[in-house]
C-alpha cells in the first residue's frame, strides 16, 4: 500500500513536470504579458468610470425626496433600554431632540 503511495506520488510529480515544461514563459515575456493586461485594463477602466462619474453627476436623483422631516413613525424608536447619556430618549446625533430635552431639562431645573 505505501509503494502504491509513493507509486501515485511520483506519478503526479513527473506530470506536474512536464506541465511546468510545456508552459514555460521567459521572465521578459511574462512582464510584457503584464503589461498587455494592465493597459487593456486601463483602455477599458477609465472611459467606464469616467462615463459612470458623468451619468451620476448629469442625471443622479435627489435623495432628499426620501428624507421626512418631523418626528419618526413609533415602530423607529423601538427603545429596549435607556441611552447611558443624560438625555435617555435621544439618539446620539438628534440634535432636535437633545435641544428640547436640554430645554425642558432647564425649565424643570
Amino acid at each position: 500500500m505505501i509503494s502504491d503511495s509513493i507509486e501515485q506520488i511520483r506519478a503526479r510529480v513527473a506530470r506536474q513536470a512536464e506541465i511546468v515544461k510545456a508552459s514555460h514563459h521567459s521572465f521578459s515575456e511574462e512582464v510584457d504579458e503584464m503589461w498587455k493586461w494592465v493597459k487593456i485594463s486601463l483602455i477599458i477602466m477609465l472611459p467606464l468610470c469616467a462615463l459612470s462619474s458623468l451619468k451620476d453627476i448629469l442625471f443622479g436623483e435627489d435623495h432628499s425626496a426620501h428624507h421626512q422631516d418631523g418626528p419618526l413613525p413609533d415602530y423607529m424608536k423601538i427603545r429596549n433600554k435607556a441611552f447611558p447619556w443624560e438625555c435617555e430618549n435621544c439618539d446620539l446625533f438628534d440634535m432636535a431632540c437633545w435641544k428640547k430635552c436640554k430645554a425642558d431639562m432647564a425649565a424643570e431645573g
